[in-house]
C-alpha cells in the first residue's frame, strides 16, 4: 500500500474537538472569521492533492499529525502557469 498515508497515532476521540478514530478522522479543519480572514487557519491532513505523483502530495500530513494549522490565506504565490493557445 504505497498510496497510503502513514497511520500515525494521533490523540483524540469522538467527544473532542480533535475527533478521530481507527475508522474516522475530520477531512479538514478550518476556523475564520468573517471580516479577519488573514487571521484564519485551514488543516487539511495529505495536503490538498490526492495524486500520488504530484510533488504536493502527503504535503503538510506531519503538520496535520502535530496539529499545527496552516494560514487560511495564500500568501505570495510561488508559482505560475501560463497557458496559451
Amino acid at each position: 500500500r504505497w498510496l497510503d498515508l502513514p497511520a500515525d497515532p494521533l490523540p483524540g476521540d469522538p467527544g473532542l474537538p480533535r475527533a478521530q478514530g481507527p475508522a474516522h478522522g475530520v477531512s479538514l479543519r478550518l476556523v475564520v472569521s468573517p471580516g479577519r480572514e488573514e487571521e484564519g487557519i485551514s488543516h487539511m491532513p495529505g495536503g490538498q492533492s490526492g495524486h500520488p505523483l504530484s510533488p504536493f502530495y502527503r504535503a503538510g500530513h506531519a503538520a496535520w499529525v502535530r496539529g499545527e494549522p496552516s494560514p487560511l490565506l495564500p500568501g505570495p504565490a510561488q508559482h505560475r502557469l501560463v497557458l496559451q493557445p
